[in-house]
């Protein structure tokens, strides 16, 4: 009885060891500032984050909302990594405001006939 007893006590021992040891995951929203491109593969950028430069690993990263581009605003979803970097795993792009396109009073107008007749 008592050597099934240590032998739980060891087995709980362990499983709250593994269990402890995982990393956690943390979130920040900042600017991405520059990226790094190698092969048509983004493989990291350059996140401003209150005024610092954070550099995100993007190696495991998984994006919504579209690619994340140089000036656009995110939500990074992250464990700490090696070297005073964060490794990225969920990148949510946060859509810009819409910009309002007015056209010009002035239309200019092609004469589809004599466009043709002049091609010909």
């Amino acid at each position: 009885m008592k050597k099934a007893f240590l032998a739980l006590i060891v087995l709980c021992a362990v499983a709250v060891a593994f269990v402890g040891c995982k990393p956690e995951l943390k979130n920040v929203k900042g600017q991405v500032k520059s990226l790094d491109i190698k092969n048509d593969t983004l493989v990291s950028f350059v996140l401003s984050v209150d005024g610092q430069d954070k550099v995100v690993s993007l190696t495991d990263a998984r994006f919504q909302n579209g690619l994340a581009l140089q000036g656009d605003s995110v939500i990074l979803d992250y464990i700490d990594g090696k070297d005073d970097t964060y490794r990225g795993l969920v990148v949510t792009v946060l859509p810009r405001p819409a910009q309002e396109f007015v056209p010009s009073d002035t239309l200019i107008t092609v004469d589809t006939k004599a466009a043709a007749d002049s091609i010909q």
